[in-house]
């Protein structure tokens, strides 16, 4: 024993003590207040664990037979609580343990020399801490909300392999088993086939029409298709106004492939109308589409609801002032609720209003969000003054952007069928808008000012 009342070994040997023999070092210390000693034990020696504990004017402690850490001092106390005999009958029952270590638990080496502390193993630390139920919720959170990030196949092996590690662990708490376990079949299911969308986008001939279709099919294979679409893009493609540069069907092809949907059958709704050669057919045309629109409403389809309204309130249909003079009661009432849900105030209060009191699924109008994202991208710089980026503008972003997600989460249960999705796929029913425009010439011409005016009289 030197000087310090610490006792010494030989250099070249190590102390080994086991984790649960350091938290007896750690309660002896707390309760008697003074500096503890680390002796190591020596194998092959015979004594008992009682004896491991020294007395009072014993001059060196005796060396226990067993693996564990021996703790004494050199100095004894005054007086002796309780929870020193508690600390002390834990370190008695400890240090007598056999070789064989509990699960999880590792030796530690000390070399000679240098002051036994603490520490924990790295694999124990990580799986019995408090932050293993935080890391399993952001992981929880991140495969519900950002699912597609995981179809990535190296990211998602490691995702599989840190879980399927957490679940060999002993020391797992039961509801950390629950979530590992959770988010493992999340990870590792099979996933639903899906749909290739130059296929199901392919031109192709109609071989039905307006009038053998009903309005029902026309408008579930309008939602079926759209939401196709809607579902594929990612998050990325809403950042930075991609939707919006050159190289537009690199950085955001699934908004620009949704985009060219909606006006494609937004014009298609304008050629079957103009093309119909009297006004009783042009009026049948309408009711049509007035009652397709109804259904998307009833859908959730927000964008087809304005696919319909974009076609109804074109020039070359709402010039029609005759022929809209004809609609039914019901159909122009149709047409009405229509246009007060999407709203023509340019901020769609009534679109917005109706998209959170509804629940998914539901595909919204893409354009109020994309407006939303430039609002945001121009008028609030990606710094603060101080040269830090600006989190206010990234919270503002996340938020449309979680909106957008939350639509994407749940298909619809609609079959695909040929007969009405042929008909909308069929390119050789649109006409260009100098087509449509010449028609509605035809249909009701321009009347001169002086021709109104006698007209009248």
């Amino acid at each position: 024993m030197d000087t310090n009342g610490i006792f010494s070994v030989a250099p070249s040997q190590l102390r080994k003590a086991s984790s649960t023999s350091i938290y007896a070092s750690i309660l002896q210390r707390r309760a008697s207040k003074q500096r503890p000693s680390f002796v190591e034990s020596e194998m092959g020696a015979s004594s008992t664990p009682r004896s491991s504990f020294q007395t009072h004017g014993s001059e060196s402690p005796q060396m226990s037979s067993k693996a564990g850490v021996v703790v004494t001092s050199s100095r004894q106390s005054q007086r002796r609580s309780s929870s020193a005999s508690a600390a002390a009958a834990f370190a008695i029952a400890t240090a007598g343990s056999t070789n064989s270590r509990l699960p999880g638990q590792t030796e530690i080496v000390v070399p000679e020399n240098e002051e036994l502390k603490f520490v924990r193993p790295r694999k124990e630390s990580v799986l019995s801490s408090a932050a293993t139920m935080r890391v399993l919720s952001v992981l929880r959170h991140w495969v519900a909300k950002h699912s597609q990030d995981f179809e990535d196949p190296k990211l998602r092996d490691l995702t599989v392999s840190f879980l399927e590690d957490i679940l060999c662990s002993p020391a797992l708490l039961p509801a950390e088993n629950k979530a590992a376990s959770q988010l493992l079949r999340l990870l590792t299911r099979d996933e639903p086939k899906k749909v290739d969308l130059a296929v199901l986008l392919a031109p192709t001939q109609a071989v039905e029409n307006i009038e053998t279709l009903s309005a029902l099919e026309i408008a579930e294979q309008m939602t079926y298709i759209d939401h196709q679409i809607f579902v594929s893009i990612r998050s990325e493609e809403f950042l930075g106004q991609a939707w919006t540069k050159e190289n537009k069907d690199q950085r955001a092809p699934h908004i620009t492939m949704f985009s060219r949907r909606f006006n494609d059958v937004s014009r298609l709704v304008v050629s079957e109308i103009m093309r119909r050669p009297s006004q009783v057919a042009r009026l049948q045309a309408m009711e049509k589409w007035a009652a397709v629109g109804d259904i998307c409403r009833v859908l959730h389809n927000f964008n087809g609801v304005l696919q319909i309204c974009a076609a109804f309130t074109n020039s070359a249909v709402f010039r029609l002032k005759k022929t809209h003079d004809k609609l039914s009661k019901t159909t122009r009432g149709t047409l009405d609720r229509l246009h007060s849900l999407v709203g023509g105030d340019g901020r769609f209060r009534g679109l917005r209003d109706a998209l959170h009191r509804v629940d998914p699924p539901g595909i919204p109008y893409l354009g109020m969000y994309l407006s939303d994202l430039t609002f945001i991208e121009e008028g609030t710089p990606n710094f603060t003054p101080d040269g830090l980026l600006n989190f206010a503008k990234m919270r503002m972003v996340a938020h449309v952007i979680r909106e957008i997600r939350h639509f994407q989460q749940t298909p619809y249960k609609i079959e695909y069928q040929h007969r009405a999705a042929n008909y909308l796929r069929d390119p050789a029913l649109l006409l260009d808008d100098d087509q449509l425009y010449k028609l509605s010439l035809l249909i009701e011409p321009k009347q001169g000012r002086l021709n109104s005016q006698s007209s009248t009289n």
